[in-house]
């Protein structure tokens, strides 16, 4: 699944919007952070590290049993230096019988830029893993989407 938005800015400001601290604390107050995002920066890669809570009220009940407290951490690292920034990010859910990652990218346009985040799931629990792939897809989809527009709203109120 592949979720993407375009941004008037380039995409070094995008990425710096989505590694500063103040948007990532706005940002996790708003979608279910449990704790504040950590960021450790070096020459090569910026790593952040937010662990989250699911929304466990929106979990159907056939699957509770499968995702615990909800308690997950998802690390997200960027390779930095020439080019566009891309990027990979894991989840670790406990454990789930799921893994969920994917990839970030930020492409230059010539409005600004566009930021894709690609996801993949994979659920290993016979008869119903399809049932929660997509389950948990479409969740993603929307919370993808929503931090999305938070981003640009983040960025239009902070030019």
């Amino acid at each position: 699944m592949l979720v993407s938005r375009d941004y008037a800015v380039t995409p070094t400001k995008l990425l710096e919007v989505l590694t500063d601290q103040a948007f990532l604390d706005a940002r996790g107050a708003k979608f279910g952070a449990k704790s504040p995002s950590t960021v450790q920066r070096d020459a090569d890669a910026i790593v952040v590290v937010t662990p989250r809570q699911l929304a466990l009220d929106q979990v159907p009940s056939a699957f509770r049993g499968f995702v615990g407290s909800g308690e997950l951490v998802q690390t997200d690292t960027w390779s930095v230096g020439a080019g566009d920034p891309t990027g990979v990010w894991t989840t670790d859910v406990g454990g789930a019988p799921v893994k969920v990652g994917g990839t970030h990218r930020i492409t230059a346009t010539d409005a600004g830029c566009e930021y894709a985040v690609e996801t993949t799931i994979k659920a290993s629990i016979p008869f119903i893993g399809g049932a929660i792939e997509s389950q948990v897809g479409g969740y993603l989809k929307a919370l993808i989407g929503n931090e999305q527009e938070f981003a640009a709203d983040w960025i239009a109120s902070h030019a």
